[in-house]
């Protein structure tokens, strides 16, 4: 929901500029597009660990980690068609 928001808060932002109305709105939605953006990107990326089995296709990459948030060691898995990474608990 926060990218049609970012979006369009973006596009109001860039039409105020474009015609000269930089406060109190044009400058201060440009940060909140931005933020909103970049929040449902940092959302996307981050996948906490899961403990389900890692299903057929996946490759260990070897990486092991303490996950900040779990406190937990966890192992990185990848798709080698795809790039993807999945995270799982040891």
């Amino acid at each position: 929901m926060s990218l049609p928001i970012g979006i369009a808060a973006l596009l109001i932002a860039i039409v105020l500029l474009a015609v000269g109305h930089f406060f109190p709105f044009g400058v201060p939605l440009t940060f909140v597009g931005i933020g909103l953006i970049a929040s449902l990107i940092h959302d996307t990326r981050y996948k906490p660990a899961s403990k389900q089995p890692i299903g057929p296709g996946w490759v260990d990459t070897g990486e092991r980690f303490i996950d900040p948030e779990t406190n937990k060691r966890v192992a990185v898995f990848m798709r080698p068609e795809t790039g993807e990474r999945a995270y799982r608990e040891l």
